[in-house]
């Protein structure tokens, strides 16, 4: 029996461990394939008089959330001679080497006078994107510089023969040399774009092939398990980590880059834990498995707010929870004299349909009420003075004009006011809190001789076109 219950005991945790084992290798298979390979034509043979070669930039670029920008795994240059890609480091190194001066000599480019050192100028730009400062000339060396930040002098030393056909190139960050009082040609360039050129699908494909292969990269895992979690959401939460070593044995470095990956129902998704709250895919997994509707159920998510995004030891007697009509309300400290917190909106069966962390203000409450499409919206925007739609006016008389609306709700949903006179644009009223009333004042002047029909549009932001007004008045004025 004893040994029959070893057993058992072993074939579980093996079945667990390869379970595990599968589940990581799945995410890294998904990580592997987020890594975005970029690569671009810098210079095209056809298109300038320096190389006869085709010079390429090679990245691959990795994200760890949905809105960052990407992190550099790797980025290498390229020179193609005939149908071979030769690779570099960077493009110093690229520029130096004989497979470059090669390329010169085969296009039979020279440096002998200031239209040549206009053209080398401008196909270093299609490689840095500077201008450059321009050049000088000592015998048979052309001094390229491409910035100065004051005694640091970043140039392109260039040695010719005496016929001008280039044998050297050197790339000085800091050049050792003092520059002549004026410069030639400076920020002087030709045009060498050519937006019709493209990189051919075998030689992206050898570019792609060659940084994957000699970028020594890999994925961490680890499981974040949270009880509180499991209890209320099947979602599942894993740590990770891109580990990049770059260098040789003995002399390497690594580079460290964490993230994490939250994954419910074979959708993966990178962000980061205080973002994962407010994420479509952890709201979705709520509604698979959590109603909101008693204090248990609400201390429960607060378990998981306490596990996820603990509060500080300065705001822990703030930390509560209540409910108001359909919304609960998880305060999680005090900003100044603003209290902070989760706001959860629930449907009518009790299943959470909107998380959001915010102050929590009446003009914030009402915000995320707008988003039930069954929300009543009423802006109360009212003409208050004059009392009527129709004004007569005394010569030389003029108008003052109030308008009234529901502050809370007109800021909660974003909205600014437009005034026209006789159709004509003629002022507003914006800003990132409008405050009511509205107050508009018009000289007799501005309204003698003749009728005149002026317009106040309550209009979203960003919204122009007054036949998508939320609202709008309309007051139209005669002089006696």
């Amino acid at each position: 029996m004893k040994t029959l219950l070893v057993s058992l005991l072993t074939f579980i945790s093996v079945a667990v461990f390869s379970q595990n084992n599968a589940e990581q290798t799945k995410i890294k298979n998904y990580l592997k394939s987020t890594i975005l390979n970029k690569n671009t034509l810098l210079i095209n043979s056809a298109s300038q008089n320096v190389t006869a070669s085709d010079i390429y930039q090679g990245e691959l670029l990795f994200s760890t959330s949905h809105h960052d920008g990407h992190n550099i795994l790797q980025i290498q240059y390229f020179i193609k001679t005939g149908s071979k890609l030769t690779s570099f480091k960077n493009l110093s190194e690229l520029l130096a080497s004989s497979e470059f001066i090669e390329s010169i000599k085969s296009k039979k480019f020279k440096l002998t006078d200031e239209d040549e050192g206009v053209a080398f100028q401008s196909f270093l730009k299609l490689l840095d994107y500077k201008n450059g400062l321009g050049f000088f000339i000592e015998d048979n060396t052309w001094y390229f510089i491409r910035n100065k930040f004051f005694d640091d002098i970043e140039a392109y030393v260039v040695t010719t023969d005496k016929k001008g056909e280039i044998t050297n190139i050197i790339y000085q960050n800091k050049l050792k040399k003092a520059l002549p009082k004026t410069l030639l040609q400076a920020g002087e360039t030709n045009d060498y774009t050519d937006s019709e050129a493209v990189i051919s699908k075998e030689d992206s494909d050898f570019i792609r092939n060659y940084l994957f292969n000699t970028t020594n990269y890999e994925f961490e895992i680890s499981p974040l398990n949270f009880y509180s979690i499991h209890k209320i959401s099947n979602i599942s939460i894993n740590k990770c980590n891109l580990k990049v070593t770059e260098g040789e044995k003995g002399n390497s470095f690594t580079n460290n880059t964490p993230f994490v990956l939250v994954s419910s129902n074979n959708e993966y998704i990178k962000t980061s834990i205080n973002e994962l709250l407010e994420r479509p895919l952890f709201i979705k997994s709520l509604q698979e498995k959590y109603t909101l509707k008693t204090e248990d159920d609400a201390r429960l998510f607060q378990y998981v707010l306490d596990d996820l995004s603990p509060v500080s030891k300065f705001d822990i007697e703030l930390k509560t929870f209540y409910k108001k009509d359909n919304m609960w309300f998880f305060v999680r400290e005090k900003s100044f004299d603003n209290l902070k917190g989760y706001i959860l909106l629930v449907d009518k069966n009790n299943k959470v349909s909107s998380i959001e962390y915010t102050t929590i203000s009446e003009e914030n409450i009402l915000r995320i009420k707008m988003k039930n499409p069954n929300f009543k919206i009423d802006y109360k925007f009212k003409l208050v003075q004059p009392t009527s739609n129709k004004v007569t006016l005394n010569k030389d008389e003029g108008l003052n004009v109030e308008i009234s609306f529901d502050e809370n709700m007109v800021n909660a949903t974003g909205c600014w006011i437009l005034t026209q006179l006789d159709g004509r644009k003629d002022g507003i009223y914006a800003g990132t809190r409008i405050k009511s009333p509205y107050t508009n004042g018009r000289t007799g002047m501005s309204l003698q001789n003749q009728p005149h029909t002026i317009e106040y549009f309550l209009l979203k932001n960003g919204e122009e076109n007054t036949e998508n007004a939320l609202s709008k008045i309309k007051i139209e004025t005669e002089v006696k």
